[in-house]
């Protein structure tokens, strides 16, 4: 779990509350483009690789097609972005399944109803010159992390499975400078760095890394980037959600497929970013926006179940959660063959 505060300027974050104040609609009332409605998406962080298949929508009008004109806008807090919507500040967000459980547990009427990364994104990125071969070798090491409580929970439990000692591993709080930490060799390894996103920015500065995906080392398997609404939009306009959900998955289909298609539509949503780099992450998203082995955008409410007992278990979660509250895959569209 990370909540992904990655270099954003806080410059920024008066205009960022403007825009999201301009664009936020949960009605679905006419939008300034004829005929289509207006619909806020609140980000979890910046344009990024993670958000392509939005991105791809928008380009290639599939949010058009279902008569919504969807306006993506970057949260001055990330970590108020489900409080937003559950306030019905916005009709959609990007979250976190760790997250909306965390939400939820607390009483916010939030639930997710995509998934748009089906898989972890975070993960223990280590040095490769540090002959750290498997997660066990990470004793007596150093390991640079953001300071969120599940920093030390999700390390421990990928060390323990792997046959080591836990209490061996140091963790030195970075903040959210976690590539140039492990660039510059203060750290051995990271933990909460995303294997899509931080491998290649670490890479691109001349530095080859090897990475543990969380899934492999004893973390139940969770999807780390989802699509939220609120209790009330869901009951209400579930038209809405239909429509929405229809044309993301169709969007991250598209991105899955042209990859460098998407990262332009990114770059353009996001001027600062690098194409070259960009592309990289792409690739390295698609399999996981647009999976092979399952629907686009599908959700398991019974491996939510299983994340929420793992998260209770280890101090995450202080209270039993209502899980099929905080989870639906009504919404969906039906997967290709289906009715």
């Amino acid at each position: 779990m990370r909540l992904p505060a990655r270099h954003l300027a806080l410059a920024l974050a008066a205009l960022l509350v403007a825009a999201l104040a301009a664009a936020c609609n949960t009605d679905g009332e006419a939008s300034g483009e004829p005929g289509l409605d207006a619909v806020t998406l609140i980000l979890d962080w910046f344009p990024n690789a993670d958000h392509m298949g939005v991105y791809g929508a928008i380009a290639q009008g599939y949010f058009a097609d279902e008569g919504l004109d969807v306006r993506p806008v970057q949260p001055s807090d990330p970590a108020a972005a489900l409080k937003q919507v559950g306030r019905g500040r916005a009709p959609f967000a990007i979250s976190y399944e760790p997250e909306v459980l965390l939400a939820r547990a607390q009483g916010v009427p939030v639930k997710a109803v995509g998934a748009i990364a089906v898989h972890p994104l975070n993960s223990v990125i280590v040095r490769a010159d540090r002959d750290i071969a498997r997660p066990r070798d990470l004793e007596g090491r150093t390991v640079g992390a953001t300071g969120l409580p599940s920093d030390r929970a999700l390390l421990d439990t990928v060390v323990r499975a792997d046959g080591g000692d836990p209490a061996r591993v140091r963790i030195s709080n970075v903040g959210f400078n976690l590539s140039p930490a492990l660039a510059a060799g203060r750290v051995d390894a990271l933990i909460g760095a995303y294997w899509n996103i931080e491998v290649p920015e670490i890479e691109g500065k001349g530095v080859d890394v090897d990475v543990f995906r969380l899934e492999e080392f004893g973390v139940p398997d969770y999807d780390e980037l989802v699509v939220v609404t609120n209790d009330e939009v869901a009951e209400r306009q579930p038209g809405l959600v239909r429509r929405f959900l229809a044309a993301l998955r169709r969007g991250q289909e598209w991105a899955g497929a042209d990859q460098a298609g998407a990262a332009d539509a990114v770059v353009e949503a996001n001027a600062d970013l690098e194409r070259e780099l960009v592309v990289k992450q792409a690739r390295l998203t698609a399999p996981v926006i647009a999976p092979d082995d399952k629907p686009t955008l599908a959700l398991d409410p019974a491996a939510w179940r299983g994340y929420a007992a793992w998260m209770r278990e280890n101090g995450l979660l202080r209270r039993d959660v209502e899980v099929d509250a905080a989870v639906t895959d009504e919404f969906l569209p039906p997967a290709d063959g289906e009715g």
